[in-house]
């Protein structure tokens, strides 16, 4: 019941905050992988009031920004740590020592988990679900208050 909730709760936030596509949620929600490209397409939609963004130009934008390595495809499985540092780069969330210096999915993963945004028995190397995927960016928006 509590699952529901919050699942519901984080999709009308989503859709009101972010103002996207209703089909683009529901995609998302009923993915079992998320990928770089769809993750992605949630961070851009922060800072892009474009209204015809698309997850491809989105992936390209954070590549260019270094949220995501070059070396990635767009429909490739996002994972955990991965989408920690996406995420904490596209809210502009301030992370702890090691963050700071070198940035890197492992200490963005770390500091997420700290914060209590991602659980402790989490993997930093499994590929997440959308809805996992919605509850970190939730999670990150919720620490800075929003975009930066």
């Amino acid at each position: 019941m509590k699952k529901s909730i919050l699942t519901l709760a984080v999709l009308l936030f989503s859709l009101a905050a972010f103002a996207q596509s209703a089909e683009k949620i529901s995609e998302l929600l009923t993915s079992k992988k998320a990928t770089f490209a769809q993750a992605a397409y949630l961070a851009a939609a922060l800072t892009d009031d474009s209204a015809e963004l698309t997850e491809e130009a989105a992936f390209t934008k954070m590549v260019q920004a270094g949220a995501i390595r070059a070396d990635r495809k767009a429909d490739d499985a996002i994972t955990l740590k991965e989408l920690a540092k996406l995420y904490m780069q596209a809210t502009g969330l301030k992370g702890g020592l090691f963050y700071t210096l070198f940035g890197t999915p492992r200490y963005a993963y770390r500091e997420l988990k700290a914060q209590g945004i991602i659980p402790e028995q989490a993997d930093p190397s499994q590929q997440v679900t959308g809805r996992e995927t919605i509850a970190v960016l939730n999670g990150c928006l919720s620490l800075t208050g929003g975009a930066q």
